[in-house]
């Protein structure tokens, strides 16, 4: 399903789509719960399989694979996504990832960014999939590199009939053969559940993702956009929750980094490259991730300070204030340089002797990294002018 920017008409396709299937479910679940004394566990199974399936298909797949180019992955896999990428239904990999490119390049601006939380939640959540451009021509000019990809092109070429077969279809012949071996549930059984329910929840699911992921959270790593992580989100949407991590490092194929971060997507996608299924999963340095997260508290406090100050009486403070974290940038980027040249040494085995150096500038930068935040902190922490001048 397909987003807009400048001039836009409803389009009505999704607009009855994503309107009428929430209703349906509302009715026919229940419905049949009654008719047939409850689901059995089979066709619970299935709706399981089905959400995980198609959820993981656009997190796994449309996302980190190929919208961000995170890892790369062999024509199985590939296929595997593509196929339920299109049960999905979020539109062909093509046009989910040129909205998707542009919503990271253009993130927050009124036009540009495809749905923009600057225009609201409901914007943010669908609105933007209920409008199509006036002229019904989506810009692709920025996916050229995935026309490269077979699986991709062919999944373009065929997604209607993919979505068909697989949202309608197969759980209708998954239904029939259960009800016809066992003799058990309805033969609607499973359409019902893996397909119209799964459907809604796995829309407004991934939804939330564009619209309460830049609403409600935390920005531990930056703030210069609307991002946020949400521990609670990533619950339901495979480890999409830290968001504000991704719009940060949007390469990493990981978005969930620690080991207590629920991101299933970035499991599966390690266990896969065990048995070479994936590989070349890129994964930003832990101390450029560090840099970013003291730099982000920094210019929070230091953004705090200014608003307390007001206009200064003094120019002479704020000289002094961007010169000490001027100094803590500087060396900041000196212990990330050594960092990475350390690592390096330790990827290729260097001697203890080769490696000294390293270690005990990294020693040095660290300490100096530790006593400078301290005084920045203790300056940020006041407003009197008098105080200020004293550092």
């Amino acid at each position: 399903m397909s987003g807009s920017q400048s001039e836009n008409v409803r389009d009505w396709t999704n607009t009855i789509v994503l309107f009428s299937t929430p209703i349906l479910a509302t009715f026919f679940v229940p419905y049949l719960w009654i008719q047939n004394g409850g689901f059995s566990a089979f066709e619970w199974s299935c709706f399981a399989f089905f959400m995980v399936a198609t959820g993981t298909g656009i997190t796994a797949g449309y996302h980190r694979l190929w919208s961000h180019k995170a890892y790369d992955a062999n024509v199985l896999v590939r296929l595997w996504y593509a196929y339920w990428g299109a049960c999905a239904t979020h539109n062909s990999i093509i046009q989910w990832s040129a909205d998707h490119r542009r919503h990271h390049k253009f993130v927050d601006h009124l036009e540009k960014d495809p749905y923009s939380a600057k225009k609201g939640f409901w914007w943010a959540h669908m609105g933007w999939i209920l409008e199509r451009p006036f002229d019904d021509q989506v810009d692709l000019s920025n996916v050229k590199d995935l026309e490269k990809d077979w699986v991709v092109v062919w999944q373009e070429k065929l997604y209607l009939p993919l979505l068909i077969i697989s949202n309608i279809l197969v759980p209708l012949g998954i239904g029939w053969l259960y009800h016809q071996t066992a003799g058990q549930g309805s033969v609607y059984g499973v359409l019902v559940l893996a397909g119209l329910l799964r459907f809604v929840l796995n829309h407004h699911f991934t939804f939330f993702i564009n619209s309460a992921c830049h609403f409600f959270g935390n920005q531990p790593y930056n703030i210069k956009d609307t991002s946020r992580d949400n521990f609670l989100l990533a619950l339901f949407t495979y480890g999409e929750g830290y968001h504000n991590y991704h719009h940060t490092f949007q390469a990493d194929y990981r978005n969930g980094i620690c080991w207590y971060h629920f991101d299933p997507t970035k499991w599966i996608t390690k266990a896969l490259s065990w048995i070479g299924f994936t590989w070349n999963l890129k994964k930003v340095p832990e101390c450029q991730i560090q840099k970013q997260k003291i730099m982000n508290k920094m210019n929070i406090a230091k953004a705090q300070l200014y608003e307390r100050l007001d206009v200064p009486q003094n120019q002479s403070v704020y000289q002094k204030i961007e010169q000490a974290y001027k100094d803590f940038t500087q060396t900041m980027n000196e212990w990330m340089e050594a960092e990475n040249k350390f690592s390096r040494f330790c990827r290729e085995r260097r001697s203890t002797i080769e490696k000294e150096p390293y270690m005990l500038k990294l020693r040095l930068l660290k300490k100096s990294i530790e006593q400078q935040k301290e005084q920045l902190q203790k300056i940020f922490q006041t407003s009197d002018m008098d105080a200020l001048l004293a550092y």
